[in-house]
């Protein structure tokens, strides 16, 4: 009588190994398909927002500001709901009221999917937030004047209407949004791509104003809110910097740069609607130009 065939343990270890190996190698790569994946659906969200962008000054002759007056400070955000096919949303949304109150607090709890980055594991909230969030911000300009967004030399500032006719640099050189990670909800000082100073009194006037807190975990809560905390940015600080982003109790003065996690980048529309993933390594120089309008900047190669 013939004996069947069989594994020896020895075999079996090699085979084990061998599958070991080969999951270890497959992993990463199944990883880095994904995230591709998920920036491609970034880059797509940011050409939505140069097609509503666009299809908005078409209408109007300009773009809308970076925040209304107060006390109505509605985002850029909230302005182009109707170019981006969320008309029923912005018709919940009174425009003489406070963004605080009734309808528009009810407004703000909706989540827009165009507005959330698919990298960032938040999805769409600030933890312990009942309001949707935003990981696209508007480019307030160089963080000139202490990133003051009356006196900005970028696209979106406070009440004032910019159209591509102020776009001497030309709009193919302005940066128009890039990416804010959102906040992680805490004050413990933890991550600066999570968190920001928010300063109890004065304006943030270099790295070294931006050191001693408070921490506040809420960066990018409420769409509905323009204001550097939620919905604008500007190129004063590398992208994905290591220094902590900084701003006033007011929100209307920052140093708040662009931050993903994204693969050795930050996403950013360009005002001809062009979508290009910018290095974290860009040149000052180059960064700081992409964020002016008017600043008779030439753009190196990025």
């Amino acid at each position: 009588m013939s004996r069947r065939p069989a594994f020896t343990l020895v075999e079996l270890l090699v085979v084990i190994a061998i599958i070991g190996v080969l999951v270890a190698l497959l992993l990463p790569a199944v990883q880095f398909a994904r995230e591709s994946a998920r920036r491609v659906q970034c880059s797509n969200n940011l050409k939505q927002f140069g097609v509503s962008l666009n299809t908005f000054h078409d209408a109007r002759r300009r773009f809308p500001p970076g925040r209304d007056a107060w006390p109505a400070p509605f985002s850029t955000q909230a302005h182009l709901l109707p170019y981006q096919e969320n008309a029923v949303l912005q018709n919940l949304i009174d425009f003489t009221l406070p963004t605080s109150t009734g309808v528009n607090a009810q407004a703000a709890m909706v989540r827009v999917p165009l507005f959330e980055c698919p990298s960032d594991s938040a999805k769409g909230r600030v933890p312990g937030s009942a309001f949707a969030a935003c990981n696209y911000v508007g480019n307030v300009g160089t963080g000139i004047n202490n990133g003051d967004y009356v006196t900005g030399d970028g696209v979106f500032l406070l009440d004032t209407a910019i159209g591509f006719l102020d776009l001497t640099d030309g709009s193919s050189q302005t940066a128009a949004f890039s990416e804010s990670l959102l906040g992680d909800g805490g004050t413990t000082p933890m991550d600066p791509k999570r968190q920001v100073v928010r300063l109890s009194g004065g304006t943030p006037t270099a790295p070294a104003s931006c050191t001693a807190g408070p921490y506040f975990g809420q960066r990018g809560d409420r769409w509905i809110n323009g204001g550097y905390l939620a919905t604008l940015y500007n190129h004063h600080f590398m992208p994905n910097a290591l220094e902590w982003d900084c701003l006033n109790a007011s929100n209307n003065f920052g140093l708040k740069t662009a931050r993903s996690n994204h693969r050795g980048g930050v996403t950013v529309l360009l005002c001809d609607g062009s979508v290009r993933l910018v290095a974290n390594t860009i040149n000052a120089k180059t960064w700081r130009a992409m964020a002016t309008r008017a600043g008779s900047d030439v753009l190196a190669e990025f």
